[in-house]
């Protein structure tokens, strides 16, 4: 889906396109006045298991893919056996850190049974992170679940919490030792509004809001099991989750009805999960708050249904001048990401920002996009807020969940025959920026040339 304009041809990458960099010498950066990032700042790509893994075969989203309800991951990026060759490219990079995830029904495919196999694996992988100077951050359920564990009820089982420490213990006590910052979950709201109101991944149950909550209830007791089994056995980690944020914003800002319905929603998207943990309280199950940021949301008072308490969306171009749309008809909006930034710097916690990108196969798109957000982060850094790190999604183009191969967010392009990376202009961009741990002021120039 994208609801703006698309792109001349000649603006976009294939498998099989010549991807060059962008035509300004990024060179020239070194004299650039810049915005400095502080010291140790960490700087990455993100993945997740079953995006970019393959042949995970034993989680309820196989199951589905089997059954025909959603598109076959197979292979996806391959990541599983290239995980070095993607490690020694992003270092290339000049990342500091890498986001990943593990997969939970590759280390307990049956219940109570233990895979050494795949702890090993996962073992193997941290290390070569640390091998390469990348910090590892950690992320323990990204969206999939054992196909035992959706068979009992998964997240709406009475012990699915116990379940899930159990699981963390096991993988704590392997790879602990190298690994300082944990994500516990990521999106648990983006998880329930798919598995119970849009129903468009498994369980798919559709309008089930109650269970939905339920739901979201489930995972954060989970995350807090998951904190403490954490810090009993590593007292200084880093530990929080991933939380989807948007900007929320009012359509018609004169119009007390219009705010009202903005308020209530952002306490829903934004507010609701961190009351429910206690953000706030003295002793809070976080150390820091995982951002993931891709969009602003514009709503205005609706007349009829939930429109009236949470407001309908408005895609208009009225009261907002001209706006942009990602392919997965997310509208871009960079400023948004400060505005996050300083809402979630209210809670006093540390803030990552770990997933922010854009899908498009508009290259120039792409590198204006992820400049203007990474000069919204200076801007956040200039007001001195605590944002330690943040993580480009993706690393390369992977499985996108119910929308299959096509959604492109990747800094690098894959052949699809032979798994082949293929660095896009953006990742020439964000090199730059990394090596230099600064962003312009003034902004970079990112037209692709058509050369590398």
């Amino acid at each position: 889906m994208n609801n703006g304009t698309r792109s001349p041809t000649d603006r976009r990458t294939g498998a099989g396109a010549a991807i060059g960099r962008p035509e300004r010498n990024l060179e020239s950066l070194a004299d650039t006045e810049s915005v400095h990032f502080p010291e140790g700042f960490l700087w990455g790509v993100a993945t997740a298991a079953h995006q970019v893994e393959g042949g995970n075969t034993l989680n309820d989203w196989w199951v589905a893919e089997t059954a025909g309800r959603l598109p076959a991951s197979g292979r996806a990026s391959g990541h599983w056996e290239r995980f070095e060759k993607d490690f020694d490219l992003v270092r290339s990079w000049h990342n500091t850190a890498h986001r990943f995830s593990v997969e939970w029904s590759r280390i307990e495919p049956e219940a109570g049974k233990w895979s050494d196999a795949a702890l090993g694996h996962y073992s193997d992988v941290v290390d070569a992170l640390r091998v390469r100077g990348l910090e590892p951050v950690l992320t323990l359920h990204h969206f999939t679940n054992p196909a035992w564990f959706a068979n009992r009820g998964g997240w709406l089982s009475r012990d699915a919490p116990t379940l899930f420490a159990r699981f963390v213990e096991r993988v704590v006590d392997s790879l602990g030792d190298r690994v300082r910052w944990w994500l516990t979950v990521n999106e648990p709201t983006v998880w329930a509004k798919h598995a119970f109101v849009i129903g468009d991944w498994p369980p798919f149950e559709r309008g089930r809001w109650i269970r939905a909550g339920r739901a979201i209830r489930a995972m954060l007791r989970a995350h807090e099991a998951a904190y403490r089994v954490i810090h009993a056995r590593q007292p200084d980690a880093r530990v929080g989750f991933a939380h989807s944020a948007a900007w929320v914003e009012p359509c018609r800002r004169e119009r007390m009805c219009d705010r009202a319905v903005a308020r209530i929603r952002d306490f829903m998207l934004n507010g609701a999960v961190f009351r429910m943990i206690g953000a706030r309280s003295r002793g809070a199950p976080l150390d820091f708050i995982g951002i993931n940021y891709y969009s602003r949301t514009i709503v205005r008072h609706g007349w009829r249904g939930a429109g009236t308490i949470f407001g309908v969306e408005c895609t208009h171009d009225h009261h907002h001048g001209s706006r942009r749309w990602s392919d997965m008809g997310w509208e871009i909006h960079a400023r948004g990401l400060l505005h996050v930034l300083r809402q979630f710097s209210s809670y006093g916690l540390p803030l990552l920002v770990t997933e922010n990108g854009l899908a498009t196969d508009d290259e120039e798109l792409r590198c204006q996009v992820l400049s203007e957000h990474l000069s919204a982060l200076a801007a956040a850094v200039e007001e001195r807020l605590d944002v330690r790190g943040y993580f480009y999604w993706a690393l390369v183009d992977n499985y996108e969940w119910a929308l299959g191969m096509h959604p492109h967010f990747g800094l690098a392009a894959m052949d699809p025959a032979t798994l082949d990376r293929l660095p896009r202009p953006a990742a020439h961009l964000f090199a730059a920026v990394c090596e230099r741990n600064a962003v312009p002021k003034g902004g970079i120039s990112t037209s692709p040339s058509a050369s590398g």
